[in-house]
């Protein structure tokens, strides 16, 4: 019983992980999407 909770437990550990993970790279992916559009936006406009 004790090493089914302990699996249980690694288990729930490696998901938290994860899902922080993906959040984590979620907003750096936002950050830097948003700044590359701004960068591609103003040097769009210098060459117009």
């Amino acid at each position: 019983m004790m090493m089914m909770s302990l699996c249980v437990q690694c288990v729930l550990d490696l998901v938290v992980a994860g899902f922080s993970l993906m959040v984590g790279l979620g907003i750096f992916a936002f950050i830097a999407s948003v700044l590359c559009s701004a960068a591609f936006f103003l040097n769009a406009k210098e060459v117009f």
